[in-house]
């Protein structure tokens, strides 16, 4: 069972300087969320630590494929994912707000850090808008076939006006 603790970076015993930290992030982690829309995944995620005195820098680099369904067919595919994000992490006591998104303040006596929501941005972050095959023809025939049966007609439309509208129209002219 996966455990947010596995996400987990324990940069005070780190040196400065460069780290490597590698992370595969399959379907179980997301289930740590409620809610989740993402069932099936098989990423990698690179993370470069730059330890430095006063801050550190987190580059991510997040590669795989995430099963997405399909807006014009409803049907599952593999979407590929590459994606580079990148974080700050600052140290200070005081409790000033950065508006920054890219900047995360933690307390000086904090010793760790959880990636584990980061994560989960990072990948929510990397699916497109239009989640669809790539061409047309990849789609299933049958379900553009029925979705196109259920479309209406370009005259029954033109025909058709919703009686809000007419009494709006009627408004209008006045």
């Amino acid at each position: 069972m996966v455990k947010s603790k596995d996400y987990e970076i324990h940069f005070s015993a780190l040196k400065l300087g460069t780290h490597l930290f590698n992370f595969d992030i399959e379907d179980v982690f997301f289930t740590l969320f409620d809610y989740s829309e993402i069932e099936k995944v098989n990423l990698n995620l690179g993370v470069t630590l730059i330890k430095k005195s006063n801050l550190m820098q987190l580059d991510f680099v997040l590669l795989g494929q995430v099963a997405l369904t399909c807006d014009r067919c409803a049907e599952d595919y593999l979407q590929k994912i590459n994606q580079h994000f990148k974080l700050i992490v600052k140290f200070s006591d005081s409790t000033e707000s950065d508006e920054n998104d890219e900047i995360i303040i933690l307390p000086t006596r904090e010793h760790t850090i959880s990636l584990t929501q980061y994560i989960y941005e990072f990948v929510h972050l990397s699916l497109p808008l239009k989640r669809t095959h790539k061409t047309e023809e990849e789609c299933n025939t049958e379900m553009i076939k029925q979705i196109a049966s259920l479309e209406l007609s370009e005259e029954i439309e033109k025909e058709y006006i919703d009686p809000r509208w007419e009494c709006l129209k009627k408004i209008k002219t006045k």
